[in-house]
Order: structure tokens, then sequence, then C-alpha cells
């Protein structure tokens, strides 16, 4: 559908730091980053820390750090202040507070006194009767007299809610089926159904951008705007969920993969995996696959976003991230690998970047294949001849020039006045060098590692 224009673009994110930072949450960042800059206009970061007893300070770090690290980068926030500072709604609890007194004294609001446990025997009534649960109004009717702790509901006031959602069009859901919600708990915290619709409103957000799994709270948000007199953000978009390999949603307790910063430590590159998000649930119509940020803000529609939820392929990701690797300046993978390699000076690691292209899914795969460089192996047990196979290229490469091309024409003369497979002549050769099957290419594992180095652990094994 055609996306409303709004005089000022303003979006925004409101992650939760009560876990390690989620996929979910810069997958929701990265389409809302897109639309601002396509739109000049403003991305904020709000941080949801109403959990007083999950929230920490750790978790609050992660996000800054993992948004930063992928380059999404807000105009407005906690760190950075703004306009319509705090953006922290544990600092902002007053004006929640003030809110739900306007709505108990315009009567659109209500104080609850009932326990959780006369709330859960409503619940197993209505399943007992089979029919779905909404609060009984009991507080609003004949509230009890003797109790002073108490939670404000809000009144629903029934008919239809109707919205646009920029992927799914017209919206509408049935407020006669939505029963009276919680805005404060008795603790004197609001809910993220109260907290948020009023800080979009406080914020002036303009389009709200966010998972699908925010579509069936909509309706809840939208009627206290409309109770508030706030006027309402132009659009929502409700993207499609990330799944787990099994169709499920990405959980942070059973899927590793959810965890944001694991990519990081693996070595992926943050414009690799910005670019693999964006195809996550986008299909930008072209055979393109490799996208740059800048290239992705152009081309970026909300009309080519699909419904259903988009699963993580991690063949896909290894594939965009090694497309990425390949195509990126020697010297800024230099810069990259340095600290998966703090054992290897950037000279050393200049002369295996080459090699390392054409074996290299992601960043940290580059330690097991050059960790023979300051790791000796133990030397391998092997049959006569493949020691034979040894001593004819310790022969063959003991007066060459030291370098990839020199070597790589020695062994391959070796191989070939063999009579057997280079596989099989540089095998043995590999193992002694590296204690490994699968190396670098073999002139380059060779011509690496320092002369004298080489030829002693060829000889120790050819005797």
């Amino acid at each position: 559908m055609e996306v409303p224009e709004a005089a000022n673009v303003r979006v925004r994110i409101a992650p939760s730091p009560t876990g390690f930072a989620h996929l979910g949450t810069a997958s929701t960042a990265l389409y809302n980053v897109l639309f601002a800059r396509q739109s000049r206009g403003t991305f904020a970061l709000r941080i949801d820390d109403t959990d007083q007893e999950r929230n920490r300070p750790e978790y609050e770090q992660l996000i800054y750090e993992s948004l930063g690290w992928l380059g999404l980068n807000w105009d407005e926030g906690p760190d950075r202040g703004g306009p319509y500072a705090p953006y922290r709604q544990s600092e902002r609890v007053d004006l929640y507070r003030q809110y739900a007194a306007k709505l108990l004294a315009d009567g659109k609001a209500y104080k609850c006194f009932c326990t959780a446990e006369e709330l859960e025997a409503e619940r197993r009534q209505a399943q007992f009767e089979k029919r779905p649960y909404k609060y009984s109004r009991r507080c609003l009717i004949d509230p009890p007299k003797d109790r002073t702790e108490f939670a404000v509901r809000f009144k629903v006031p029934g008919g239809e809610v109707k919205f646009k959602d920029m992927i799914r069009g017209e919206m509408v859901f049935d407020a006669d089926l939505i029963g009276d919600f919680i805005l404060m708990k008795s603790d004197g915290f609001p809910t993220y159904q109260f907290a948020s619709p009023v800080d979009d409103a406080a914020m002036k957000i303009s389009h709200v951008i966010r998972g699908e799994e925010h579509l069936s709270n909509t309706p809840y948000q939208l009627m206290i705007i409309d109770a508030l007199a706030y006027e309402r953000p132009v659009a929502y978009a409700h993207m499609p969920l990330i799944l787990a390999k099994d169709g499920a949603k990405l959980s942070k307790r059973k899927h590793p993969e959810s965890n944001l910063m694991l990519y990081r430590e693996q070595g992926y590159l943050p414009e690799a995996l910005i670019n693999y998000l964006a195809l996550l649930g986008w299909n930008p119509g072209t055979p393109q696959e490799i996208f740059t940020f800048d290239e992705l803000v152009k081309v970026f529609s909300f009309d080519r976003v699909q419904h259903a939820g988009a699963r993580f392929d991690w063949e896909k990701l290894n594939w965009i991230n090694g497309e990425w690797i390949r195509a990126m300046d020697d010297a800024e993978l230099v810069r990259r690998l340095r600290p998966f390699l703090p054992d290897l000076d950037d000279a050393t690691i200049m002369r295996a970047v080459p090699a390392l292209k054409t074996r290299m899914v992601k960043l940290a795969d580059a330690v097991p294949l050059l960790d023979y460089l300051w790791t000796d192996p133990e030397p391998p047990v092997l049959e006569p001849d493949a020691i034979d196979r040894i001593k004819a290229a310790f022969a063959a490469i003991q007066d060459v020039r030291w370098e990839p091309e020199p070597l790589h024409e020695a062994l391959t003369r070796v191989a070939d006045e063999s009579g057997v497979s280079r596989n099989k002549t540089f095998m043995p050769i590999r193992l002694s060098l590296t204690g490994k099957k699968i190396s670098l290419p073999i002139d380059y594992t060779l011509a690496l590692l320092p002369k004298d180095v080489a030829m002693q652990r060829l000889r120790r094994v050819a005797g």
C-alpha cells in the first residue's frame, strides 16, 4: 500500500534491557533506520525499562553496543538526549501516573482492587464455561470498600478500532472482544500497553514500525491515544517475525542465533549482517542480493515486505558474509582480522589475506587456518609412501624463492612426477606443517611460515 506521509517523519524502537541484545531488535531497528533515512526523518531509541525485576544496566549497554556495531545510529536516545527526553521509561513514570490520573478523572479508567487470586478464579470460570475471558468489571460496578491497594484499569469503550498498516493494509479490530486492561500496576509502574502509546504520542512518533507480534497490541494502544485526545501516528507497519529453523519464533532461551553479539564474536561483518537482515522478510524484486546500506536506503519499500515470517538461514548468511569478505579491500580486512589474530603482526596477516579470502566464511575462521603459525603441531604418524612424498617435496622446495607462486610450481611438479593426485601429494605436507587436514592452499601454508620452521617440521616427519 502507499506509505502515508507526515510533515516530520519520526520513528523509534523501544527494546527492553532484560537480557542480551536480540537479533529481532536489530531487524526492527534496521527497517526504522531505512525509512527514517529515506524520509530525512528522525530515528529515536527509547529504553523500555519498567520491568524492575529483570532490567540490568549491562543489558542496556549491550543494546547501545550492538546497534552501534551494526551502524544503526539513533538520533535521539538516553545517551544522546533530544527534544523529548528522558528516553528511559523508568524516568518517565511521573508522566504515566499523570495521564492515568487524567483517565480516572475523565471516567475512562477506574481503580481495580482485585487480587491475583480473584482474577485467576475469573479466568478459570471462563475456561470452565468455554468462553473467552474478559474482566468482569466488578471493580467498576461494585468495588470493595475495605481495600487500599489498586491497579488502574482502562474502560474499553467498545466498537471498532481501525488503522492503516503499511504492510497489511486497512486493519479492523472489534473492541467489544477486548476486556478492560491494566494501565498502571499496583506497584505504581505502567504496563507496556500504556507506556508505549503515551510515549509514542508525547514524542510525536509519526510511523510505528515494529514486529508482527505487536499487531494485536495496536487496538489497545490506539484506544488509549484516542482517550487522551492525542493525535494518532500516521501509520503502523508490523514486520514479519524472524523464525528459527523449526519454524518457531526466535527465542532468547531456545535459539542461540537470536543473540546479536554472537555474530560479532564469530566474525560476521556488520555490513553483511545488515544486508542479510534486510532480505529477511523483504524482497527487492530484482536478482540483486548484495546491498550496501546506502543502496538499501534507496530501494527499500514496504510494499515488498512479505506477510509471513522469515526463517533464519545460516547458509544464506554465510554466503553473503563470504561475498563481503572477498570484496573487501585487503588493508581493511587486515584491520577487521586483527582482534581475532593477536599473535600475528599486520604484515603476516596481509600476506595471508589473499588465501584467507578463498577459505573464510567469517573472520573467526582465520584462527584455525593460521594457528599453526604460533603453535607447533604434533608430528603426524604417516605411511611410508606419504613420507616419501614429503622427502620429494623437501628436496623440491629447498632452493626455491620462499613465496607462494614458486612454491606452488615446485610442488605441482612433485605431484605430476609422483603419478598420484595433488591432494594425496599435499596432504602429508599439510599434516606435517599444521597438524590438520584442512588449511590454506599449500603454497600459502608453506610461505607464511619462516622457511627454517617449515623445513624443520617437514624434516622431523621425513626423518
